[in-house]
């Protein structure tokens, strides 16, 4: 076979020329997301990697099934954002307190992080950030522009990006879960969760790994990250839910993944 030919062959080839970015693989993982969602096919988990993490994209009613133990699990639908990645240091990982501080708009626009994760999720409308929280060095924060939002933890120069779809209310005892998984590797791993709660929830307790988190809860979206969990972003203890009338309801987190 000629060299002309092979390289004629080549041009046909349709493998990539070169490995994607981490952005460009979180941009294929969204389209991905979003042709799944649309099918509107009940009870059907679906999954997708983000380089080494897996991310699934499922969802958790929490009520009467709770009550018994139990989990029901669906598949989410919905437009999640666009986001990107970068680098969160190991120290800055060991900082992390599994109580959140409250951290106000103003605060998070005006910090280095708040700058990150609001450069690296684009332009256009009017940025909205809700969910702002601090544990330890890394902020974390929902960044909304129109009906794209995304979920952000960044440090002093860098941090990681998600795309997440937009709240959805929930009936009262109910929380869905919208997005849950890990990013990094070794140290520098973290894992995190991203869902929906009815008004009546007023806390989420996430134990995973040694890990006790308590979820920030805003305007009916909880988030909650912790590092150094489980590398396929599974939560392997236990969620808790604290409702407003003095009850809590535990479900072992495995149920979540179906």
């Amino acid at each position: 076979m000629t060299n002309d030919l092979l390289a004629r062959l080549a041009d046909l080839d349709a493998a990539p020329r070169r490995t994607p970015s981490a952005q460009e693989t979180d941009r294929e993982e969204t389209l991905l997301r979003t042709i799944l969602d649309d099918s509107e096919r009940p009870g059907r988990s679906v999954g997708a990697t983000f380089r080494r993490p897996l991310v699934r994209r499922l969802s958790f009613t929490a009520a009467g099934a709770l009550a018994a133990g139990l989990a029901l699990v669906a598949v989410n639908g919905g437009l999640p954002g666009l986001g990107g990645s970068g680098p969160l240091s190991s120290s800055e990982l060991a900082s992390w307190t599994g109580t959140a501080k409250s951290v106000d708009v103003a605060a998070a626009r005006g910090s280095a992080a708040g700058k990150w994760c609001l450069d690296v999720n684009g332009t256009g409308a009017e940025p909205v950030i809700s969910n702002a929280d601090l544990r330890g060095k890394v902020a974390s924060m929902v960044v909304t522009r129109g009906d794209v939002s995304a979920y952000c933890l960044a440090g002093s120069d860098g941090g990681t990006s998600m795309g997440i779809s937009p709240v959805r209310q929930q009936p009262d005892g109910h929380i869905k879960v919208d997005t849950l998984g890990s990013r990094g590797s070794g140290d520098e791993e973290l894992n995190y969760v991203v869902g929906w709660a009815g008004s009546d929830v007023k806390g989420i307790t996430v134990r995973d790994h040694g890990h006790t988190t308590e979820a920030t809860i805003e305007d009916g979206r909880f988030t909650a990250w912790w590092p150094d969990g489980d590398p396929d972003g599974a939560i392997t203890g236990t969620v808790t839910l604290h409702l407003a009338d003095g009850s809590t309801h535990t479900v072992k987190g495995d149920t979540l993944l179906g």
